[in-house]
Order: structure tokens, then C-alpha cells, then sequence
């Protein structure tokens, strides 16, 4: 019976993660387009837009479960990219966030 009482308490306490993480997550379509006004406008490099663009995604449309590890890293494409004038420049910085941010080791 004990055991039972404790399995409940373990489900009811995940649907109530559950549900604090769904109402955290919302899409912000206006600081999305913020996002893009700020990092994207006067870009040169189009991997750069693109990859600016799709960090402001992450953090403010498609941000469902999206872990503090992961939108660390989003913010730090944004704040390192932007001024980025290479290709070669821009995997570097998007490598070195990579590893700050997603490595196992962090």
C-alpha cells in the first residue's frame, strides 16, 4: 500500500513539472521579432542570419522544454555572432559556445 501511495505521489508531482513547464513555455512572437531586430539587422555573412535567426527561435517560438544548457547556448550565439564578418569566424564562436554551454563536462 505504501508503495502505491508513493507511485501516486511520483505521477502527480511529474504532471505538476509538467504543467509548470507548459506554462513557462509560451511563445513571444513580439520578443522573437525583437531577437531578429537586435542580432539579425546588418548581418553580412547569410550563415550568420541564419544561425542568429534560428537561436532567437529557440529562446522565444519554439521554446517547450527548451533546458537552461540549451538557451545559454542560443544567447551565447546571440551575444558573440552578430559582429561576426566570416564563415570561418562564426563556426568558431558557434564552436566555442557549444563547448561552454553543451559539453558533458560543463
Amino acid at each position: 500500500m505504501s508503495q502505491f501511495i508513493t507511485m501516486n505521489k511520483f505521477k502527480i508531482m511529474l504532471l505538476l513539472l509538467f504543467v509548470a513547464n507548459t506554462v513557462q513555455a509560451k511563445e513571444d512572437k513580439e520578443a522573437y521579432q525583437d531577437c531578429i531586430f537586435q542580432y539579425v539587422t546588418g548581418t553580412e555573412e547569410p550563415s550568420v542570419s541564419l544561425m542568429l535567426t534560428n537561436a532567437c527561435k529557440k529562446l522565444y517560438i519554439d521554446n517547450f522544454m527548451l533546458e537552461e544548457k540549451e538557451a545559454n547556448y542560443n544567447q551565447c550565439l546571440l551575444d558573440n555572432l552578430q559582429s561576426s564578418k566570416n564563415k570561418v569566424a562564426s563556426l568558431k564562436v558557434k564552436q566555442a559556445c557549444d563547448q561552454k554551454h553543451r559539453s558533458f563536462f560543463n
